[in-house]
């Protein structure tokens, strides 16, 4: 009898939107469906390769594109939060000094 961990894994639902959206897994490739698949099917020609693998490497460079202009939205992002913070510790400190002052102004007043 085979042991938990000699057994390829069952898919997740993560693996099963894999899936959907044309990727893979090593649950996916370890289902009876994709390894029968496997080996009925044809090996792509050298040509049809190097154009599935242009297609891929095309998305590939669309997906970091897009990646990219994210992570730089979100530095713009932390910059503009940072400089609330450090306006609002200053205004906090201002409000203090106010408050020490008044506070003094009252008791000479006394």
């Amino acid at each position: 009898m085979l042991q938990v961990a000699d057994r390829p894994p069952t898919p997740t639902p993560v693996d099963v939107e894999i899936a959907r959206n044309k990727g893979t897994s090593v649950a996916i490739e370890a289902t009876n469906e994709s390894l029968q698949a496997s080996k009925t099917a044809q090996t792509p020609s050298l040509s049809e390769m190097i154009e599935q693998k242009t297609r891929e490497n095309g998305r590939l460079r669309q997906e970091l594109a897009c990646q990219q202009r994210k992570q730089g939205a979100g530095l713009y992002l932390l910059e503009e939060v940072r400089l609330v913070v450090e306006k609002l510790q200053q205004a906090i400190i201002d409000y203090q000094r106010l408050q020490t002052t008044i506070d003094h102004e009252s008791r000479v007043d006394r």
